[in-house]
């Protein structure tokens, strides 16, 4: 995740932390000496869904999978990665809150001082289960959204879908309980970024995640209508123009972009061009977080305990928690893929090697260049950097001044 807020504007919104400071020390939560990064994981708590999204990257079904963890596996699962020292579990689907044992997690993690948060549609909240989410302690849910009412309920599948995700936010909000909205941004929706904005802050959202499309589930269909470069281009800069307005407005509003870390790199080339004077500490903390962390400081484990090394990776495993705990196949490292992702660099296309935005991008998502090139470690599509600008530092000037009167 990329802070667009907290590096353009200096909004401390304190999950900086989680953000920062990965590359050095193995991650967060990791010491010097055991080098072992300490991940955020994304549990699905099961592949049941009451809608069908066309991006979905977990090929969400009406019903569970067959195999899925138990109640005690779970509860199991989550001392683990408690014991473990995981900064954060993040509880997906799927829809989560279709798993009857879903509240029962929430409250289990809190209990332990694992801190947890919810991933969900938000169709199951309603007044009753909003309260529940409250007792249970639970400070953050996301909730998605993709686009303007109708937009919305056409890519999920279902028609209100949009009304009842607003409704849930409105009795989260009421509650305390933080609320992020989530949103994947691509051909079909991207001219209802301004209005996903709007929509933040008349519901008084605290956090948007824009997320960029990642080739994964049924999203792996959707290549041909994800956003050419100049779009890409024309909606970050969006993105940073509303973030900037809204900092100096004194909207609190936290922006986020996430799954594609060339957007670090554009940052950068926006501030060499503005001669920014906060481009050295910008560029510090970028470099400091290392780029895409998958398979050091995000992990994702699916509904039948199989561990991915992110959450859009459920095509390949990396072992599963049946067999061993989630701690012992994350510290040891022994399958293939995870042991290169943590050292990624030299497998890298030659293209990305070079590139002098390599130490805050780290050659970005592996699944999404998979997808597109049949080669794990091949170029990801997603960067929309010209060669020029990955090999030319921009040579930014001053601007003459003005001709004195005569």
């Amino acid at each position: 995740m990329l802070s667009i807020t907290n590096l353009l504007c200096g909004h401390q919104a304190g999950n900086e932390p989680l953000r920062y400071g990965h590359t050095g020390t193995g991650g967060v939560g990791a010491t010097r000496t055991s080098g072992i990064p300490k991940p955020v994981v994304v549990w699905a708590l099961t592949r049941a869904c009451n809608l069908h999204c066309v991006h979905c990257y977990a090929s969400a079904t009406a019903a569970p999978d067959a195999g899925e963890l138990t109640r005690h596996e779970g509860m199991n699962l989550l001392d683990d990665l408690r014991e473990f020292g995981v900064p954060a579990v993040l509880l997906s689907g799927g829809e989560p809150l279709t798993r009857p044992e879903a509240l029962d997690f929430i409250a289990h993690a809190q209990s332990i001082g694992l801190a947890t948060t919810l991933s969900t549609n938000g169709l199951l909240i309603d007044d009753a289960m909003a309260d529940r989410l409250a007792k249970s302690g639970l400070r953050y849910v996301g909730i998605s959204l993709d686009g303007i009412e109708s937009r919305h309920d056409k890519l999920r599948g279902k028609q209100g879908a949009f009304a009842a995700s607003l409704a849930a936010i409105d009795r989260c909000r009421s509650r305390g309980i933080k609320v992020g909205a989530r949103f994947t941004v691509h051909a079909l929706n991207w001219l209802d970024m301004d209005a996903i904005f709007d929509i933040c802050l008349e519901h008084n959202v605290q956090r948007l995640c824009v997320y960029h499309l990642a080739y994964s589930g049924r999203g792996g269909n959707m290549q041909n209508v994800d956003l050419t470069p100049d779009q890409i281009r024309s909606i970050v800069d969006r993105i940073f123009q509303r973030s900037i307005e809204l900092h100096k407005s004194g909207r609190p509003l936290e922006v986020l972009t996430v799954d594609n870390h060339a957007d670090a790199a554009y940052m950068l080339l926006r501030m060499e061009r503005d001669n920014d004077p906060r481009l050295a500490e910008v560029q510090a903390r970028l470099r400091g977080t290392g780029g895409n962390r998958s398979g050091c400081n995000i992990a994702s484990i699916d509904p039948k305990g199989n561990v991915h090394y992110d959450q859009f990776s459920w095509h390949y495993n990396c072992g599963n928690v049946r067999e061993q705990p989630f701690s012992t196949i994350w510290s040891q490292a022994t399958d293939p893929r995870l042991a290169i992702l943590r050292n990624r660099r030299a497998y890298l296309p030659q293209r990305c090697q070079s590139c002098r935005f390599v130490d805050v991008c780290n050659g970005n998502l592996r699944t999404r260049a998979e997808a597109a090139t049949g080669d794990w470690m091949g170029f990801d599509p997603g960067c929309y950097l010209t060669e020029a600008e990955t090999t030319t530092p921009i040579v930014a000037t001053t601007p003459a001044e003005p001709a004195a009167a005569v």
